[in-house]
């Protein structure tokens, strides 16, 4: 059985008033900043299905590290890494998005039903333009970085990080509509921890209704090292109280999209929330 069609499942959401989708964190690496890098396809299948039975409706794999100060790793490592973990992954009927900043690799990932791209680089590689355009199922992930990952968090600088985000969107949106692709196949993503202070990402978050407008919004704070106040350095998991109070936050200002590593918080949130709002809210 083929996984199940991203836009598809974002669209049931829709429908259903359940909205935000509810995306689960595999990592397919050794260095992954939260410590929860599986890389035998056994344990990769395991962490997979937990993240279902939690409340996961699509699964994020990723195979490269991008965590702030990581170096990128050899095309032949990320596929290594990749390639057997969607084969252990690919009969389960769930929509799957891919991490990579490689469009060869996304093109081989459409084999096993990948139907989302999630590309850090901001889908500035006319290959990923060209992917999109072949292939009408799959949806992609526009993200704002400053930086690439071995760098992007030394001394990060905006005039006004708010008006940065939303004309990166802005003229992404347009490259991509030159290109055929029409934007109600792209997700936002402000990038929260991308070549940002703590300050800047919660202005980010305090425009979250501002990026809404422009159309299908992510939120990705899950774990984050802005979660923890001046002073603090807490581990990866001890974030997660606060990931949800960013996802309560998020659910009533636009948010369409979560990628987390505990379905279960997200799904809490949204099933509390929209209990007190109404399913019509957003």
């Amino acid at each position: 059985m083929p996984p199940a069609d991203f836009r598809t499942c974002l669209d049931r959401s829709r429908d259903k008033g359940e909205l935000p989708l509810v995306m689960g964190i595999v990592n397919v690496t050794p260095d992954s900043f939260s410590g929860d890098g599986r890389l035998s396809p056994d344990h990769i299948r395991a962490h997979a299905c937990r993240l279902i039975d939690a409340g996961a409706e699509a699964l994020d794999i990723g195979a490269e590290s991008t965590r702030p100060g990581s170096l990128a790793v050899p095309e032949s490592v990320e596929r290594e890494r990749l390639l057997p973990a969607l084969d252990a992954l690919a009969d389960l009927d769930i929509p799957l998005s891919i991490d990579t900043r490689r469009p060869s690799l996304f093109k081989e990932a459409l084999s096993f039903g990948a139907t989302l791209l999630n590309d850090i680089g901001g889908l500035c590689d006319p290959g990923f333009l060209a992917i999109l355009r072949e292939n009408p199922r799959v949806m992609a992930v526009l993200m704002h970085a400053q930086g690439s990952p071995d760098i992007m968090q030394k001394d990060p600088r905006y005039d006004d990080v708010v008006e940065s985000v939303e004309t990166f969107f802005r003229e992404g949106f347009d490259r991509i509509e030159e290109n055929g692709i029409p934007r109600d196949r792209v997700i936002i993503d402000p990038g929260i921890g991308f070549g940002k202070t703590r300050e800047h990402n919660l202005a980010l978050l305090r425009a979250s209704d501002r990026f809404a407008s422009l159309g299908t919004l992510m939120v990705a704070p899950s774990r984050k090292r802005f979660l923890d106040s001046t002073g603090e350095d807490r581990l990866p998991a001890d974030r997660d109280v606060a990931t949800g109070a960013v996802m309560a936050w998020s659910l009533l200002h636009g948010a369409a999209l979560f990628r987390t590593h505990r379905p279960e918080i997200a799904r809490e949130v949204r099933s509390t929330l929209l209990a007190i709002v109404g399913n019509s809210h957003g």
